[in-house]
């Protein structure tokens, strides 16, 4: 499965959380849980989106940071975070919250996808692979990831 080259720019109002981070592999991986209220949950599963950052330089923001709205900094966004942080060169910076530059990532790239998973929702990620079994055995909804380029 390749992954679609998509825009990013999209709220989504699900709770995430950083559930990975792996500084060996470069990579983390924000997770946005289904609702408590969802009725899929009740038969021990649920659509979980994976956000998952590869060629991970710096990332800020809380364990838990509630709905994310994932977008490219703009230029003045870019030039005050590297201000802040020093020159971030050939890499993208990813705005996680609404009307905030506090919550980023310094990555190479992101892909994400959804995947319906089992209760209580701790599989790692299937995106990237780095556990076959779990990859193999939970695709994406409609067989769809989407990734930005590489910067």
């Amino acid at each position: 499965m390749m992954p679609v080259s998509s825009e990013m720019g999209f709220l989504d109002e699900r709770s995430f959380s950083l559930i990975e981070y792996r500084h060996s592999h470069a990579h983390a991986v924000l997770r946005g849980f289904p609702p408590f209220d969802d009725p899929v949950m009740e038969s021990g599963e649920g659509v979980v989106l994976d956000l998952y950052f590869v060629g991970v330089r710096r990332i800020s923001c809380s364990k838990d940071i509630g709905p994310v709205h994932l977008r490219a900094a703009g230029t003045e966004e870019r030039a005050t975070l590297e201000s802040r942080i020093g020159l971030v060169g050939r890499k993208w910076i990813f705005l996680l919250e609404p009307d905030s530059i506090e919550s980023y990532v310094v990555a190479g790239r992101v892909m994400w996808a959804e995947f319906l998973i089992p209760s209580p929702f701790t599989l790692p990620s299937p995106l990237g692979g780095l556990d076959r079994e779990v990859a193999d055995t939970y695709r994406p909804v409609n067989d769809v990831v989407h990734s930005t380029r590489a910067y």
